[in-house]
C-alpha cells in the first residue's frame, strides 16, 4: 500500500519515491504527495522526474484502482521508467493549497448549516478554489445570509485549528460519538477536527487554520438547497469586479452604493409595471388593426407591423383577424416574423423562400416563422407577394 505523504504534511510540496508497479495507464509509488481523486475532491497536479530530471512528466491525473494509487504520466517516460527506481514528485502548490482551502470552508459550511439548522449536507463536490454543496433539506434566504455572515468570519477573522487524527480499525471505541459523517466499515479511520465547530471522518487534504482559507464569495444559491461559491484569489477576483461594477451602477443610478439593491429593486419593480401596461397597449393595439389591413393582395389581407411584438400577444390576437390573414412583423436588425391564420399559407414556406433568395437563417411552423435576413421589408413585401401568388 502507497504511503500517503499528503495525509502526514499536506503542506509538502516535493517527494522521493520508488516505482512498486508499473500499470497501463501509469506507474504505483510506494510513497506519495499526490492526493488522488477521491471522497469528491480533485487530484493533484504537477511533475514526476527520473533520473536527475533527465526524463520528466506532468501528472494531471491521479486515481486509486484497486487500492492502489496510480499516477498518470506520459507514454515516453511510462517506456523509460523500470520498476525499483527512484523519482522525484512535486505538486502544483498553488492548485493544492486551491483545493485544500476549498475543502476546509466545505467542512466549515456544512458544520455551520448543521448546527444553527440541522441542514446536513448530502453531497459535496470540491475543486480548485471552487465548491458545490448540496443540503438535504431547504434552508430561507435570512438564514442563509446568517450562516454565510458565521463562515465568512471564521474564514477570516476567528481562526479555529484544524487537526487530523487516524484510528485502526480495533480503535473504534476510542472515536468520538459526536461525528458528522459515518465511519467507514473497515481500513484507517481519518477524522478532521475544527476546534468546537466540527469532527467529520475525510481522507482529503486541508489546513491547519480556518482563517488560510480567507473571503469566500457565493456564485449560486438554489432552491435553497443548492450552493455554489469561490475561494481564494478567485473569490478576490471576483469581489473586485462586483465592487467596481457596484461603483458604476452607484453613479450611473446616483444612489449610494449601500442603497442600490433598494433601488434596484424598486426601478425593476416599475420595469415589470412598464412592460406590463407596453404589452396592454400592444395587445389593443393588435386587436384594432384587425380591421385595417396595410393591404389587400389576391384576397389575402397583409398586416404590417414595424416593432416587436411579443409571440404570446399575437397568439391571443390571431383569432381577432379576418380569414386569409397574414401578418408581417419587422423587428430590429432585419428580423422578421410571419405569422398567419389561413390554412392555404405556410408560414415556414415563406421564410424558406427568403433565406433561399437573400441569405440568412430562420424556421418556424406552417403558422408562425421568423427568418434573420441582410434585406429591408422592400426586398421582402415582393417575395412574399410571389409565393401569395403561387398557391
Amino acid at each position: 500500500m502507497t504511503r500517503k505523504l499528503y495525509w502526514e504534511d499536506p503542506y509538502a510540496k516535493e517527494f522521493t519515491a520508488r516505482v512498486v508497479s508499473i500499470e497501463k495507464e501509469g506507474i504505483v509509488l510506494d510513497q506519495t504527495l499526490f492526493f488522488p481523486l477521491s471522497g469528491n475532491q480533485a487530484s493533484d497536479k504537477g511533475f514526476l522526474k527520473y533520473k536527475n530530471d533527465f526524463s520528466k512528466s506532468k501528472v494531471e491525473k491521479v486515481e486509486i484502482k484497486d487500492s492502489n494509487i496510480i499516477h498518470y504520466v506520459s507514454s515516453d517516460f511510462l517506456k523509460k521508467i523500470k520498476i525499483g527506481a527512484e523519482v522525484k514528485g512535486e505538486i502544483d502548490w498553488q492548485y493544492r493549497y486551491g483545493i485544500m482551502r476549498a475543502h476546509t470552508s466545505q467542512h466549515i459550511f456544512s458544520a455551520i448549516l448543521l448546527e444553527l439548522y440541522n441542514a446536513k449536507t448530502s453531497r459535496a463536490n470540491i475543486e480548485f478554489e471552487n465548491v458545490s454543496i448540496q443540503l438535504d433539506n431547504p434552508i430561507t434566504e435570512e438564514q442563509f445570509s446568517i450562516a454565510l455572515d458565521k463562515l465568512n468570519e471564521i474564514c477570516t477573522l476567528r481562526n479555529k485549528e484544524i487537526t487530523a487524527e487516524i484510528y485502526q480499525e480495533d480503535e473504534l471505541s476510542k472515536i468520538p460519538s459526536k461525528i458528522r459523517s459515518k465511519i467507514p466499515d473497515k481500513g484507517e479511520i481519518r477524522l478532521i477536527k475544527i476546534n468546537n465547530l466540527d469532527l467529520v471522518c475525510c481522507g482529503g487534504t486541508h489546513l491547519k487554520n480556518s482563517t488560510e482559507v480567507g473571503p469566500v464569495i457565493i456564485t449560486d444559491f438554489k432552491k435553497g438547497i443548492e450552493i455554489k461559491y469561490h475561494v481564494g484569489n478567485k473569490a478576490l477576483e471576483i469581489f473586485s469586479q462586483i465592487n467596481i461594477g457596484m461603483l458604476q451602477l452607484s453613479d450611473s443610478l446616483n444612489t449610494p452604493i449601500f442603497k442600490l439593491i433598494k433601488k434596484i429593486k424598486s426601478s425593476l419593480t416599475e420595469l415589470v409595471e412598464n412592460k406590463q401596461q407596453l404589452e396592454i397597449l400592444q395587445q389593443n393595439n393588435l386587436n384594432l388593426s384587425s380591421k385595417y389591413p396595410s393591404e389587400v393582395y389576391n384576397d389575402f389581407n397583409i398586416f404590417i407591423f414595424n416593432y416587436q411584438i411579443e409571440v404570446k400577444l399575437i397568439k391571443k390576437s390571431i383569432s381577432q383577424y379576418p380569414p386569409n390573414s397574414l401578418i408581417l412583423i419587422q423587428m430590429e436588425e432585419n428580423r422578421y416574423q410571419i405569422v398567419t391564420n389561413s390554412e392555404k399559407v405556410n408560414a415556414n414556406d415563406i421564410v424558406q423562400i427568403l433565406i433561399a433568395n437573400f441569405g440568412g437563417k430562420g424556421g418556424g411552423s406552417s403558422f408562425m416563422a421568423q427568418a434573420s435576413l441582410d434585406n429591408a421589408l422592400a426586398d421582402v413585401l415582393p417575395e412574399v407577394k410571389n409565393y401569395l401568388d403561387s398557391i
